[in-house]
């Protein structure tokens, strides 16, 4: 069991004040680090792979993944 973290960042779920689902959010919540440097991976693997696969799997981890608490 981890001290010191909050339920919020023990599971993966989507940042309810993220830009556009708030999947980039909760990851980075998750891993402790930076949400820019989170969002700029993802942005150059988008740019670099096209939509297929990064987009498609970015639209399905915001249906699959729980909004989180609007207080964290």
């Amino acid at each position: 069991m981890e001290y010191g973290r909050s339920p919020y960042q023990r599971r993966w779920l989507r940042s309810p004040n993220g830009l556009l689902f708030g999947v980039c959010g909760g990851l980075a919540r998750r891993l402790g680090i930076s949400t820019g440097l989170v969002r700029l991976v993802t942005l150059v693997a988008f740019c670099c792979t096209g939509f297929f696969p990064v987009g498609l799997i970015y639209c399905l981890l915001a249906l699959i993944l729980p909004a989180g608490p609007e207080y964290c």
